[in-house]
């Protein structure tokens, strides 16, 4: 996966994903819309052919900082990733 930060403030960062498969961020975008504090989070496909993914998250600053709050998405999606190994572990 290769990250480019467009822009970025602490309540607005608009990243450029490469080399990642879209179900991934599609993921973690929908885990961040049912944070408390974020107000957006979604991800457009810019081209198929070159598969760049343009990524954006919109937080309310006073309550959450975006970096934090894609941290704090990541570790559930993490938590999450793992509780599902360890159930088709156990089929």
């Amino acid at each position: 996966m290769k990250l480019s930060v467009i822009k970025e403030r602490d309540d607005y960062i608009e990243l450029i994903v490469k080399d990642e498969d879209q179900s991934v961020l599609d993921a973690l975008s929908e885990i961040l819309q049912k944070m408390q504090g974020v107000e957006y989070a979604g991800q457009v496909l810019l081209h198929p052919l070159t598969g760049e993914i343009r990524f954006i998250v919109k937080t309310k600053s006073q309550e959450l900082k975006v970096r934090d709050a894609i941290l704090k998405a990541l570790e559930e999606l993490a938590d999450m990733t793992e509780r599902l190994r360890l159930y088709v572990e156990g089929l």
